[in-house]
C-alpha cells in the first residue's frame, strides 16, 4: 500500500503541477495584457476566457493532491480526544462518504458536460467549446474519488 500512495502522490503531485504552471502562463499573459493596453494600446483577445480555463484547471487538477495529503481544513477539536481507534474509524467513514459525494459530482458533471457538448455551447470571446472547461473538473474529480478512497485505505489500516 505505500508503494501505492507514493505513486499516487507522485502522479497527483504532477497533475497538480500541470495545473499550476497554468494558472501561472495566464497570471504571464494577463500582465502582458494590461502592459500593452496601457503602453502601446494592443489587447490580448480573450483574456476573460483564458483566464477562466486557467483558473478552473488549477482549481481542480490541485485538489486530488489537497485530498490524498489531507491537507484540507479539518476541525478536530472533538475527534483528537478520541482513543486512536475512534480516531480511525471516523476518519475512514468520512473518507467514505467524501468519496461517495465526489462520485455524486462527477455523475452529474459529466451529464452536464455532455449535454453542453452536444448543444455545442462555446466560450464567449474566442469560442472554446465548453467541454475544454468541464475537463479539467472532471479530470480532477475524478483523481479526487480515488484519492479519498486511498485516504480511506489508510485509515482503514489503522483501525
Amino acid at each position: 500500500m505505500d508503494r501505492l500512495e507514493a505513486l499516487a502522490d507522485r502522479v497527483l503531485s504532477w497533475v497538480a503541477f500541470g495545473g499550476v504552471l497554468l494558472l501561472m502562463l495566464a497570471v504571464a499573459a494577463l500582465i502582458v495584457d494590461i502592459a500593452t493596453r496601457r503602453s502601446i494600446g494592443f489587447s490580448i483577445l480573450g483574456m476573460v476566457d483564458l483566464n477562466q480555463l486557467a483558473q478552473m484547471a488549477c482549481v481542480f487538477l490541485v485538489l486530488p493532491l489537497a485530498f490524498l495529503r489531507e491537507s484540507h481544513i479539518t476541525v478536530d477539536f472533538v475527534t483528537d480526544r478520541l482513543p486512536a481507534r475512534a480516531r480511525a474509524a471516523i476518519e475512514a467513514l468520512s473518507a467514505l462518504l467524501g468519496a461517495a459525494l465526489l462520485g455524486a459530482i462527477l455523475w452529474f458533471s459529466a451529464g452536464q458536460a455532455l449535454i453542453q457538448a452536444r448543444q455545442g455551447d462555446v466560450s464567449q470571446t474566442l469560442g472554446i467549446p465548453m467541454l475544454w472547461y468541464w475537463l479539467p473538473l472532471l479530470l480532477g474529480v475524478a483523481l479526487s474519488v480515488l484519492a479519498v478512497l486511498l485516504v480511506a485505505l489508510r485509515a482503514m489500516r489503522r483501525l
